[in-house]
């Protein structure tokens, strides 16, 4: 088994090579006259197969190798280039992908099917798998109709054998090599090339040492003697199998290292459990920072002094550690284009998927939940929202639909919206299922925005009139609206009919950390993320009005609806203050007046885990450790508005 180290290394950038396959895969579809894609596919998965036999990952290098072999056809202009040869080309890197994530354990191994049809195409034939009577995918039969043996994966060596040595001394030659700018863990590539060429012989001289390959500042440069008869040329194919490598010189050409390397750009990867970890401890000294801070309030000057000093020094810890955590939307927008490609076949639809906004980061641990909601949204947009071509074509759309995936940056949140140009949500169609459910008073003749959302979120509610095996049973909106809420955000729709649909997630930068406005209503205090805080005004008696039967507050003439806090949670203590503030919550185009007793001032809180009771009231969207100590519940804007 190979050493964790490299393993964990060829699962991330294998990962990487199968993201960039599959997006290579996506544009030659579109242009399948193109040269590009093809070269980009064979060097990717060229990359895969060289550190698969390096580290002894034998079922994943043959399956690399095959899948080698048509892309080497096909740039050599041997095989015709038709739809069952690029669907061929996308199985494999499926079935790639899930050899790489089981090579570790000894799992993964590819259907003898699929490298039979590999080998076809490898070697001149049609892509097409081969199929029985019915239509049905069936394995090549052989002599008389009986099935063969089955195909067997068969490892690649990590290296090639030495040659045959004479008795004579083998020449040595002198050999440098440069890791590519930017790659991540230079010291371990350098390592798998040093690997792959002790195969020919015997390495001295190296320079740096191997020591130096675990530093921070190795620059990916090195240098060595290699006695052997094997040629250069051979040599050079060797290292370059380990992937990432930009030049290999040999004797006159190199520059040996003689001193320290020089310092380049500093990156290295590290394990998200460690930043998990961080993340908790400045939590921790986030707490106590705040309650030495309460405690330096007096008339103690030093230890005011000492008080601002841990709380600078917390701070540039905080924002350092948050800065680390961040990572693009598009590393989770990039699986999707895949994803939608499978569906328009699948669908028999025309689908043109286009992202914006990957740029855009978030915490890791808010990324981490964004799959989940955001594949709800994009399958039901492409089940249920677009049309067919016949459809569409009838009511003057053009063929082909559009799912718009984007993501922009809102103040201290970001939006991320799902939008189809499709046929748009019935809405008579949702409140007749509604009221027929006893979802919706018999009474209520259309359906807003929000109390739409209400509906289609509602368990296992569905206007599909047939499960499909895409969507259909009723959970996409409800999965979606759940997510959000975990993660302190919100869900938004927006609906025409004919015209198309618009999901809006709403969710905050980071999750551990945020700041918040403190609150109280009676003898409780109570937090609210100044994410989603527009303003603070006085509540005016004078400005109280109505909005469809309910108090609502005017605010700058413009109309906002009340939520009285003390009223909400059933507050305990004295009557009403003489003032009271009042907290404008923003979510979207959504506004709520929240009027309390008293507003503390703001502050950085650590958001606490805990199991929520049955029966919680939505509103309430986790706890918090204040800077005395006490614990305080925090508010959910989104479910306030």
């Amino acid at each position: 088994m190979a050493d964790p180290k490299y393993a964990a290394l060829f699962l991330a950038e294998s990962r990487e090579h199968l993201r960039t396959c599959n997006q290579l895969l996506l544009d030659w579809e579109r242009t399948p006259g193109a040269s590009e894609p093809v070269n980009g596919l064979f060097r990717a998965i060229h990359n895969i197969k060289g550190m698969a036999a390096t580290l002894g990952y034998g079922p994943v290098a043959d399956l690399a190798h095959r899948a080698e072999n048509v892309l080497d056809t096909i740039r050599g202009g041997r095989t015709t280039i038709t739809p069952d040869l690029i669907q061929l080309l996308f199985r494999s890197v499926d079935a790639l992908e899930k050899a790489v994530e089981g090579a570790a354990a000894g799992k993964g191994e590819p259907s003898a099917r699929l490298l039979a049809a590999l080998d076809r195409a490898g070697a001149g034939g049609s892509g097409r798998e081969q199929t029985g009577a019915d239509g049905s995918s069936r394995e090549p039969t052989g002599v008389g109709g009986e099935s063969p043996a089955p195909v067997r994966s068969r490892p690649l060596p990590s290296a090639p054998a030495p040659a045959a040595r004479p008795p004579a001394r083998p020449p040595g030659h002198l050999v440098g090599v440069t890791i590519r700018s930017g790659t991540p863990m230079r010291g371990a590539r350098a390592l798998l090339a040093l690997r792959r060429v002790e195969a020919f012989g015997k390495v001295t001289a190296l320079r740096p040492p191997a020591t130096a390959f675990e530093r921070e500042d190795f620059d990916g440069r090195f240098s060595f003697h290699l006695r052997t008869d094997t040629a250069p040329a051979e040599i050079e194919a060797a290292i370059r199998a380990a992937g990432e490598v930009e030049a290999v010189a040999f004797d006159a050409n190199v520059a040996v290292e003689t001193e320290g390397p020089v310092v380049a750009a500093r990156q290295i990867r590290v394990d998200l459990s460690r930043l998990d970890a961080m993340m908790k401890l400045v939590g921790e000294l986030v707490v106590a920072r705040n309650r030495l801070l309460d405690l330096a309030r007096g008339d103690d000057t030093e230890l005011q002094e000492v008080a601002g000093s841990v709380s600078r020094l917390v701070g540039g810890l905080q924002t350092q550690v948050v800065a680390a955590r961040m990572t693009p939307v598009s590393e989770v927008f990039d699986r999707f284009p895949r994803l939608v490609r499978d569906l328009a076949r699948d669908l028999g639809k025309q689908i043109r998927f286009e992202m914006e906004g990957g740029a855009i980061e978030l915490d890791r641990s808010i990324l981490d939940e964004l799959g989940d909601p955001l594949l709800h949204l994009i399958r039901n947009a492409a089940d249920h929202g677009l049309e067919s071509a016949d459809d569409r074509q009838a009511t003057g759309k053009a063929a082909e639909g559009r799912i718009l995936l984007s993501a922009v940056r809102e103040r201290r949140t970001v939006a991320i919206r799902v939008s189809d140009d499709g046929r748009g949500i019935d809405r008579a169609a949702v409140l007749a299922r509604a009221k027929r459910d006893g979802l919706a008073d018999a009474a209520v003749e259309t359906l807003t925005d929000d109390v739409l959302l209400r509906v289609l979120s509602r368990p296992g509610f569905s206007t599909a009139r047939q499960v499909s095996g895409i969507s259909g049973r009723g959970v996409g909106v409800e999965v979606a609206l759940a997510r959000a809420r975990v993660m302190g955000g919100s869900l938004e729709v927006q609906t025409e009919q004919g015209r198309g649909t618009t999901f809006t997630l709403r969710v905050p930068l980071t999750l551990a950390i945020v700041r918040a406005l403190l609150a109280q209503a009676g003898e409780e205090r109570y937090a609210v993320p100044l994410a989603y805080v527009a303003e603070t005004v006085e509540f005016d008696p004078r400005a109280v009005t109505a909005l469809r039967s309910r108090e609502a507050l005017v605010v700058r003439e413009r109309v906002i609806p009340t939520v009285h806090l003390r009223d909400l949670v059933a507050a305990k203590g004295n009557g009403l203050p003489a003032r009271r503030p009042t907290i404008i919550l923003e979510v979207g185009e959504r506004r709520t007046a929240l009027v309390v007793d008293a507003l503390l001032g703001q502050q950085d809180i650590v958001i606490e885990p805990f199991d929520a009771p049955r029966g919680l009231p939505s509103y309430l969207g986790g706890a918090t450790i204040l800077a005395d100590g006490a614990p305080a519940l925090i508010l959910d804007a989104a479910a306030l508005v």
